[in-house]
């Protein structure tokens, strides 16, 4: 069986276990944004990996290289790595960022918590990233599904939107139910992002990481990513107001949004020409990244 790679073993204190994914659960960026954030933020330290060998199909997910003048210089394979960062708040981090494995997803979710159980991990929590009908002139909603009854009371404090869901699923809900099996808590937390803006939504991360923060007391300024959010709004603004097609989609949504209850249930609400509502904005990408790097 492959086990998983240890550069070192760190001593954690009572760490979270924070999960994002890239692949299907990874809308809008979501996911791997928001725990790259993290990374970042924390300067955390990477200390494991998971096999990739068992997981992946290549030939859809293929490796990536590195050739100058005809010299392989670099191979570069799908990675799954585990990192870590200590005094973030009242408990350590462990972060994890990965893709969602195409085969044996009963293996990778047991090399996932045999890790967490190895490190006391004391709450584990998976970012996801969902699509919907919504419109992104109202705060991003964040929903929330959990695997113990004790976290309800605890998760909805933060404004999250209790999940109500019945189709397939991401690697985070089996996650959720193993760990569950295992005695360990966890929260799933899904950011929903308007369905016509197909890019990296940096408002929804805000949102997402906010929440996060209020559920696990770690201790992270947020302020450089709600500037960026604020500009990412701006700009979506701006063009909306020069095209009155997505204008009038922006306003059908705002009206249909206003009635809807919950609010993240919105894609219910719609007729089943949905494919006309949506319009996708990509002119902005790159001046908004740019300025994110400056």
């Amino acid at each position: 069986m492959e086990k998983i790679t240890y550069l070192e073993v760190p001593k954690l204190h009572q760490p979270h276990l924070i999960m994002g994914f890239e692949g299907w659960p990874n809308a809008a960026e979501v996911s791997s944004h928001s725990v790259q954030r993290l990374v970042t933020h924390f300067n955390a330290r990477r200390f494991a990996s998971l096999p990739f060998e068992d997981f992946y199909q290549l030939s859809s997910l293929r490796p990536t290289a590195v050739i100058k003048e005809g010299r392989v210089l670099e191979v570069k394979y799908p990675a799954n790595d585990f990192y870590y960062a200590k005094n973030t708040g009242s408990s350590d981090l462990i972060l994890f960022q990965g893709m969602e494995p195409h085969f044996q997803w009963r293996k990778f979710v047991d090399l996932l918590l045999d890790l967490a159980e190895r490190f006391g991990v004391s709450q584990l929590v998976t970012i996801g990233g969902t699509y919907d009908y919504l419109p992104h002139t109202y705060p991003p909603v964040v929903s929330v599904a959990f695997n113990d009854d004790d976290l309800k009371e605890k998760v909805t404090r933060p404004g999250l939107e209790l999940t109500e869901y019945s189709g397939p699923i991401s690697i985070h809900t089996c996650i959720l139910e193993e760990a569950g099996l295992r005695g360990i808590k966890g929260i799933s937390l899904w950011g929903h992002a308007p369905q016509y803006l197909q890019s990296k939504n940096v408002q929804v991360v805000c949102a997402v990481l906010q929440r996060l923060i209020a559920l696990t007391e770690i201790e992270m300024d947020l302020s450089e990513l709600e500037r960026a959010s604020e500009y990412f709004g701006q700009q979506i603004d701006h063009l909306v107001e020069q095209d009155p097609k997505l204008k009038e989609v922006i306003n059908k949504l705002e009206e249909i949004y206003r009635q809807a209850s919950p609010p993240f249930s919105l894609g219910k609400k719609l007729d089943e020409s949905r494919e006309e509502k949506v319009v996708y904005i990509q002119a902005f990408l790159k001046r908004q990244e740019d300025e994110e790097k400056k």
